[in-house]
């Protein structure tokens, strides 16, 4: 077989051992969206699908803390941002303010890395999708939970099956980045 045949032989190999989780994802992201617009009436409920996908974290390891701690960090960026911004306006000095109050109460909460930064990138997600006189930040934040807890029961209802790692999936190699 050619060096090419075997590596295309590979990365179908690896696909197929991530096609559960990602099939997870991909149903977890969809029915957030669902649920979010068709039982809460929410218009752009963004959050609800970003929150499924980095809740299902599709790496091998311990789910239902990174969701935990996912729930945690936005919870705490989308509040600060929707309370902030509300207040204080958009721009490039509010982001900055938003991001380093977010960052540092996601560090006083626990100080991992998936909280700190799930909270400075809702932070900035809020700040720039702010719109004056907008009253959706709490629609935000619950949308944020929608989406983590149905990712949790996708992830109970169905079988976990990863062999191989989206670092290995993507690049071919089993090195896997210090934050995962």
């Amino acid at each position: 077989m050619s060096r090419l045949g075997e590596h295309l032989t590979g990365r179908l190999s690896c696909w197929r051992s991530v096609a559960v989780p990602l099939i997870q994802t991909a149903l977890a992201a969809g029915l957030s969206w669902f649920v979010a617009v068709h039982l809460f009436g929410h218009h752009a409920p963004l959050f609800a699908p970003v929150a499924a996908i980095v809740s299902i974290d599709m790496t091998l390891g311990q789910r239902l803390r990174r969701a935990i701690e996912l729930i945690v960090g936005a919870s705490v960026g989308v509040g600060i941002g929707a309370l902030l911004i509300s207040a204080i306006g958009t721009g490039p000095w509010q982001i900055a303010v938003v991001v380093a109050l977010a960052t540092s109460v996601a560090v006083l909460l626990d100080g991992r890395a998936v909280i700190n930064v799930q909270a400075a990138v809702s932070a900035i997600l809020v700040a720039t999708l702010y719109v004056p006189g907008d009253t959706s930040g709490m629609d935000r934040l619950f949308d944020g939970l929608i989406g983590a807890a149905i990712s949790l029961v996708i992830v109970a209802v169905f079988a976990r099956s990863a062999l191989c790692s989206p670092a290995v999936a993507v690049t071919g190699t089993g090195a896997r980045g210090a934050a995962s």
